[in-house]
């Protein structure tokens, strides 16, 4: 389904009244997103940047033209998922899936990222208590890196994570039609990281 394609009305009644208004007047914008193991494009990026504060969501049209708001929603894409169905035949492609996966249903006031050392993380000015944790966090063990790999049902992958002010270990197992299954290990918490971008 290409951008011209979509049912407009329905995406601006999903995205609600603040989106809504620039995806019907054409102010906002409506980008395709390709999410590894997935085809066609069925997940979209509906952006406006006119707005007195710009606003985004993530929106996935199912094949009948139904449209649903995917940003917070992970049972959202799950369904979606379901229906479009899914084809992993990578540790690659799973890992591709995942971090898709990790933007397209984070909250819009939630920032998550994937960091591979401290070099990735965005520190502010901090209280004295977030500094001491900011130092002991940097004494520690170095930030591990992604793991993507092969298990008896699919794929096994490991990420670490920026998530608000913590950083995680995060565990996923992915199944080859694309079932996730999520676990996390807090490494780090109340540190002097944007809450926000």
């Amino acid at each position: 389904m290409s951008e011209s394609s979509i049912p407009l009305d329905a995406v601006a009644v999903a995205v609600g009244p603040g989106l809504g208004v620039g995806v019907r007047s054409g102010t906002a914008e409506l980008r395709a997103v390709p999410v590894p193991g997935v085809a066609p494009t069925v997940v979209y990026l509906v952006r406006d940047e006119h707005l007195p504060h710009p606003l985004q969501a993530y929106v996935g049209v199912w094949p009948a033209g139904q449209v649903r708001v995917l940003s917070d929603d992970q049972d959202a894409w799950a369904a979606l998922m379901a229906e479009v169905g899914v084809r992993i035949d990578d540790a690659d492609t799973a890992l591709g899936y995942v971090r898709q996966f990790l933007e397209v249903t984070r909250g819009s006031s939630v920032l998550v990222r994937e960091i591979t050392g401290p070099e990735d993380l965005p520190w502010r000015p901090g209280s004295p208590d977030e500094e001491r944790r900011r130092a002991t966090f940097l004494a520690g063990p170095p930030i591990d890196g992604p793991v993507a790999e092969a298990a008896a049902d699919g794929y096994h992958l490991e990420l670490t994570l920026m998530v608000g002010q913590r950083v995680q270990r995060n565990v996923f197992d992915v199944t080859t039609d694309g079932r996730v299954s999520a676990s996390y290990q807090v490494l780090a918490d109340d540190l002097p990281l944007p809450i926000v971008w």
